[in-house]
């Protein structure tokens, strides 16, 4: 067994389970080892769930595991019945946990994953510059993080599985389509056929929909914010491998939350400032 110092990061989503072990890298700055996702179908999977990846992690052992959720309720249940011993878990409840500053309306009801890929996009960025983050999961948001580190709000959109499921629920003939079937690629348009031409819709319209949305975030970082740098573009989340392929200057980070998990126990486990 590996003795190296590590933290564990879990991430349970509206639809999924993030799980990964972290090790540091450098001053400030964690690696990812590990990173494993599944489906939630309900407490009793979820915690069996966990108990097998952590039956399966004999490499790395950590003594923390950051924990944070989209439902809360399930969050403090899993938390409740903590199926790994000697492993502690740390829970991140609410914005008010994550040292990031959100200079929005209701900063306590902004959800904990934006501000957790605004805390990690502020380690990864290569300089004191704006950042944008596309993170494409159930929901699609696209925030603004200005070179001050300040979480300046953004958009929520649907992502790719919403969108493909509500074509198919509300619809009377459109099939339901597998948008995280990466064989398929790119989609051709004009599309040919019923499924290429849903594919194209899909794809391509949340590909403009983050573009143009980019595009304005930019805007405001120089004409509200005063930062004149071109921001760094970094992009997350289960649609966001394919959309990051067609994003310029893009940087695909997987699981950019889990990161700011991470590097949110590591500050606190070893009482560093940052």
């Amino acid at each position: 067994m590996n003795a190296a110092p590590c933290i564990g990061a879990l991430d349970i989503g509206n639809t999924r389970m993030k799980l990964g072990v972290f090790v540091p890298v450098q001053s400030g700055l964690v690696g990812a080892v590990r990173i494993d996702a599944c489906v939630i179908a309900s407490f009793n999977q979820l915690s069996a769930e966990l108990s097998r990846w952590w039956a399966s992690n004999t490499t790395f052992r950590p003594q923390l595991i950051m924990v944070a959720g989209s439902d809360p309720d399930l969050r403090d249940e899993l938390a409740a019945a903590w199926p790994l011993g000697n492993c502690r878990p740390q829970l991140v409840r609410s914005a008010s946990d994550v040292p990031v500053t959100a200079d929005v309306e209701q900063p306590q009801r902004v959800g904990i994953d934006r501000l957790l890929n605004a805390w990690a996009a502020r380690h990864w960025r290569s300089s004191a510059r704006p950042v944008i983050v596309v993170d494409s999961g159930t929901a699609t948001t696209v925030d603004l993080i200005t070179r001050d580190g300040v979480f300046r709000g953004g958009s929520i959109l649907p992502g790719l599985r919403l969108s493909a499921r509500a074509l198919h629920e509300y619809t009377a003939r459109l099939p339901l389509l597998d948008v995280d079937d990466a064989a398929a690629g790119w989609p051709a348009v004009p599309g040919k056929n019923t499924e290429s031409a849903i594919r194209a819709g899909l794809l391509v319209g949340q590909l403009g929909a983050v573009k143009e949305l980019a595009a304005r975030l930019t805007e405001t970082a120089s004409g509200c914010y005063g930062d004149e740098c071109e921001p760094e573009l970094f992009v997350t989340g289960g649609g966001g491998r394919l959309l990051a392929e067609h994003l310029s200057g893009a940087v695909y980070v997987d699981s950019l939350a889990l990161h700011g998990l991470a590097l949110l126990g590591w500050t606190l486990q070893s009482g560093e400032q940052s």
